[in-house]
Order: C-alpha cells, then structure tokens, then sequence
C-alpha cells in the first residue's frame, strides 16, 4: 500500500487514493482540511508529488520547481488550476484542481478516432486560447497531446501536466536542447533537439488536428526513434486524401501549423485562432498562404508562380529594331536657358533677404536657448512653480489624459522631451494623467458573441472567449461574463465572456433489449453509440434467440461505445425419453403365457423367501407350473 494514502500533507491535505503516475511523480487524490488553506475546506483537489527516489537527484528537483513556478503563472479557463505549492526538503507537491472527466485521447478513442469539423474547432480553438495566455506569461508546454487535456462534461477543455514546460526566459535553460514530449506529437526541432519555441506548441496543436479530421496520426511506426525522423524529414499524407469532406480553409490551417520550417508556421496562438475565426464566419475562404523555402530562404513560394512566371514572358519588351529613327531637327536652347537662370537669380536674392530680415529680428528680441527640464513625474503645480515656467523662458500647453501607471494629476509625459535645446519662449506640451479609467461591464445575457466582443472592445477592454453549457440560453449567445455585469473594471482589463454551446454527450442512456432478436438488440445498441457484449444462452419458453435480460439494466447510464452484455434463450429444455421395455421381460411373458407360471418365478421366489415353512411338494407343484397340470390331468 502507498505510504501517503492516508496522510495529511502539511496538515491541510488528506490523501484519499493514488490516481495517476507519471514519470516523476504521482498524483492523488486528497481532500482539503481546516479554514486555513487557500480552498474552502471539503474541497476536492489533485496533489501532485514528486517520488522519494527523485528528491535526491538535483536536476529532477530542478524540474520539478520549474514546473511549479511555470504553473503557477498561469490563471486561465482552459487550464487546470493550481491552488498551492509545496517544495521542502522532505516532500515536494503542487496541488492543483481536480477534474472530474476523460481525457481527450478517451474521448477520441471513443468517437473511432476521427471528430467533425466542427467538433475539432470547438476543442482547437479552446486549446490555442490557453497556449495563447501560457506563452504571454513566458510558459511553453512542449508536451501537447491529447492525454494531456481533460474534458469536461460540458465540452470545455482543462490543459494540463506542465511537467517540460520551460519558461522562455534566458534566466531558466534547464531544459534547452533536449528533445523531450511524445514523439507522435513533437515539433521537429524538438526531435532534432534544438531549441523550442512558442511555435513547437503550434505544430503540436497542429498535428492533433491532423488526427482529429482523419482519425490518423501524420506519422507512425513502431520504433520512437523512426517516427522523430519522420517528423523531421517526412510529409505526411495529404489530409484531402484521408477526409476529403473537409473544407479546404481547414486544410490550409492544418498545414500552415505543420510547416516543418518555425517560420512558416503561425507565429502565436492568437494569429491561428484569428484564422480559425475566419473560417467559422466564412468557410469558403480561401488562405493562399506563402511560405518560404528551405534551400532559399529569400524566396517565397507561391500558388501562382508558374503564371506569373509565364506572365513575365509575355510582358517582355520586343527587340529593338535596327532601322534608324529619322533624326529630329535641333532646336534652339539659348533663350529658355537664359529664362531659367534669371528666375534662380530672382529666388536666391528673396532668400537673402529673408535671412538678413530674420537675423536682425532675433537680434532685436534677443532670444536665448535652453535646456528643457524634466517636468515627468511633478503635479501641475510644481510644474508651474519652475524658474522655466515662472520666468517666462516656456509656456506650457496642458493635455489631459487616463494613465494606469501614474496618479491622478501626475504629469506622465512631456513633448519636446527633457533636454532638448530649444529657443526661449517656445511653447512645452505636458500631459497629466487623469488615473486609471474605470468602465462598467455591460449586461450581455443573450447577445450574440460578436455583437458582446464589439460593445467590450468599443469599452477599452480585452475579450476572452470561452464555452460552456447552459440549457436556458440559445447556443452563440452570452450566458454570462467575469467580472459580472455592472462591475466596475480598469480599462484595458479582460474580461471573459461565457457562450452557450450545445452540451457535448460522453454518455448514453441504455435501452431495454429484453424480448428482441439478438440482430435486433445489436442494431438499436448501435444507433445509442453502443456495443454488444458477451452472450449467454440459458433455456426458457421464449422463442430461442430472444433476449432474457441485459447488464447494464434498461434506463441506466452508460460511456459512449461501452458494451451491454445480454443472456439469450436456447429454447425449451429438452424432455428425457421413455425408456424402451426389455427383450428379456417380454420373453418370459411369452413363456409364461404358454405354460402358465413361468413368470412367476419371481414372485414364487418372493413368496419362498416370505414363506420359508412351506413344504416341498407345494412348492414344486407351484414352481411346476402349467405343463404339469396338464400332464397330470392327461395321465388321470
């Protein structure tokens, strides 16, 4: 039995059961105790510990922290949360959310591998919105797969196990260089082992698109080490040829996030989720991306580059011919010369003037120059209680404008900036920051998402968009948003917007079998996206073949594609056969019937055995028989 079931960690967290192991560590199961903790207590959590035979190896330990301070980071709808951290020379855990579903790669196991277009976009885009805020914090996961996502009964995905994620950040290269992730899903210079980016989380995302429209992986083989080549030199099979149903802008999508060169993919999660938008609001599009060669990387390859090629043919330019113009007859040029040079002569003489006249003038007014100061960071008042100001050497323009970053009436910024040279007297623009400016969130309930997205932005806010299910609101519109409808936010802050999405089933009721045809019952179990069991006969006085009774029973709840096993009549028990008379018996019924008391033999056994006393001619008489009597009677 594991030594920590049971325990309290810290006093704050009871382990209840092992859930999960990993390379590293385990996870359990554990509940949250007392009023202390960082979660109302009762809470349900996942405790995430590092194994003993770990704790001594630095490098691990490093990771493990690395882990901790990346997830840590990350506060996002899509991703598992992480309450607390734990890392102490004893014991060393991460306690995050616990999440109640199947993992992604179950889900697709159960759906034959393969999902629909719309299916995939709803799971990708959801995935991209947490790729998108994990590389804003600096976090790359580096270990994308769909085992690694949970699903939740309502169709909403929780990322999760950061357990390679590197923080982008020259301060931690701890991992730089290895290769590390699930070889089907690894970027190629994740295979080859260079250094990893934001865009190796994209391919990843990509190749699980890949599988999710064809129900294939790109790249397959039994040995780990041929699939990384694969990843790196191979293309895999077109997607038009495995799912041709699909919609080319998906394809194209597809591909641009498997681009086997970094900079021919999207370059954030944000760019893709942007054509992924696109595509939902127009799916006839057409992308036509560009991407650049490997052998020439100046180059660009384009859809259309033979035409244009042939194009560049016919525009051109015909030979010269080698016949002679006719020669023109000069002209003269004296007098349009001369014109010239006395309009420059007129224009130099106006501009001498001009200077002569400016020069004096300065001199009359007797302006000096000086060096601005630094008026960032003053209030107004200070500002105007300046030598500069005061004396009169600068007049000030005063702007106003909302500025997170500095107090209200703080100047934040001065135009020309300090230390410039200037002429005295020239004017100085100074803005004040008027402080953080506070919007109310709207009340959204059942607007259309792109119509809330507008009225948010027109706000000055970000926008989050995530799903969920809701019965009451028709799905594409708003359930609700975080901070809740009249809160008071900053401008510029983000605000989660909650869309109603129809709920995505991962379970079945069971329907009742019992009196059908096993044909029948295999048919109806598969229109309810379930299959047949074991089969057992048993004799009854149903028809044979008719189901008697099934397990799950009638009206419960069953997974997808999960099995009901069935018992069947064989029939009616077949009856024993009457047991046919012996030759024996009817032989001595013969003779008996012929001479009289030769059956009897038996019972004149019995009766000798009851009998014992009797004499000896009543008993031959009686054994004599039939033929005995006659002769007697014969003789007289």
């Amino acid at each position: 039995m594991d030594n920590l079931i049971g325990k309290k960690l810290d006093g704050l967290y009871e382990v209840k059961e092992l859930i999960g192991t990993g390379g590293m560590a385990n996870v359990y199961k554990a509940v949250m105790l007392g009023k202390n903790g960082p979660i109302p207590a009762g809470t349900v959590v996942a405790v995430k510990v590092l194994r003993k035979e770990f704790m001594h190896d630095p490098d691990l330990v490093r990771r493990f922290k690395n882990e901790s301070k990346a997830i840590s980071l990350l506060n996002h709808p899509n991703i598992v949360k992480v309450y607390d951290v734990s890392v102490s020379d004893d014991l060393q855990y991460i306690v995050m959310e616990y999440v109640d579903g199947m993992t992604l790669r179950e889900y697709l196991n159960e759906r034959g591998g393969k999902l629909t277009s719309r299916e995939t976009v709803h799971f990708i885009s959801q995935i991209l919105k947490a790729l998108e805020h994990a590389h804003a914090n600096g976090v790359v996961h580096r270990d994308i797969k769909p085992q690694n996502i949970m699903l939740l009964d309502n169709g909403q995905l929780r990322m999760m196990d950061f357990g390679i994620a590197r923080i982008s950040r020259a301060e931690n290269q701890l991992l730089g260089g290895k290769a590390m992730g699930s070889v089907h899903y690894i970027s190629p210079e994740q295979a080859k082992g260079d250094e990893t980016g934001c865009t190796s989380d994209i391919y990843s995302v990509g190749v699980m698109m890949y599988e999710m429209l064809s129900g294939h992986l790109p790249f397959d083989a039994d040995d780990m080490v041929e699939v990384a080549i694969k990843q790196i030199s191979d293309t895999p099979r077109p997607l038009q040829e495995l799912a041709p149903e699909v919609p080319n802008a998906l394809v194209e999508i597809t591909e641009k996030a498997m681009a086997k060169l970094p900079q021919n993919r999207y370059a954030s999660a944000r760019e893709m989720l942007d054509a992924l938008d696109t595509y939902v609001q127009n799916p006839s599009v057409q992308f036509e991306y560009q991407y650049i060669t490997e052998d020439a990387p100046e180059k660009v390859v384009k859809r259309t580059m033979n035409q244009n090629r042939a194009n560049r043919q016919v525009e051109q330019p015909a030979p010269r011919s080698r016949k002679k113009a006719p020669r023109k007859k000069r002209r003269t040029v004296f007098l349009p010369a001369l014109f010239g040079i006395t309009v420059a002569f007129v224009i130099a003489c106006m501009a001498l003037c001009w200077l002569i006249l400016n020069d004096s003038s300065n001199l009359m007014n007797n302006k000096a120059d000086i060096t601005l100061n630094d008026y960032v960071g003053m209030t107004r008042d200070e500002a105007q209680a300046t030598d500069q100001v005061v004396s009169g050497q600068i007049s000030v323009d005063w702007e106003e404008e909302y500025n997170t970053n500095y107090a209200e009436g703080i100047i934040y910024k001065q135009s020309p900036v300090a230390g410039r040279t200037v002429r005295e007297g020239q004017s100085v623009t100074l803005t004040v920051s008027l402080g953080t400016q506070y919007v109310t969130v709207p009340d959204l309930t059942n607007y259309v998402q792109a119509d809330a997205e507008q009225q948010l932005k027109n706000l000055g806010v970000s926008v989050l968009v995530t799903q969920a299910v809701e019965p009451t609101v028709a799905s594409g519109a708003v359930i609700r948003t975080d901070p809740a409808a009249g809160s008071q936010v900053p401008a510029g802050s983000t605000i989660v917007v909650y869309i109603s999405r129809p709920q995505v089933a991962t379970t079945t009721k069971v329907p009742s079998l019992v009196g059908m045809s096993t044909d029948d019952a295999r048919t109806l179990l598969v229109q309810n996206h379930l299959g047949l069991g074991s089969q057992t006969e048993q004799y009854s006085d149903q028809p044979a073949g008719t189901v008697l009774s099934q397990s799950p029973a009638a009206g419960s709840t069953a997974k997808l594609n999960g099995r009901v096993s069935i018992v069947v009549s064989a029939g009616p028990e077949p009856q024993p056969e009457p047991e046919a008379p012996s030759e024996s018996t009817g032989s001595g019924d013969w003779w008996s019937g012929l001479f009289g008391g030769g059956s009897s033999s038996s019972s004149s056994s019995s009766s000798t055995e009851t009998a014992p006393e009797q004499g000896t001619e009543g008993g031959g008489t009686q054994t004599g028989g039939g033929i005995t009597d006659w002769w007697t009677s014969l003789l007289g």
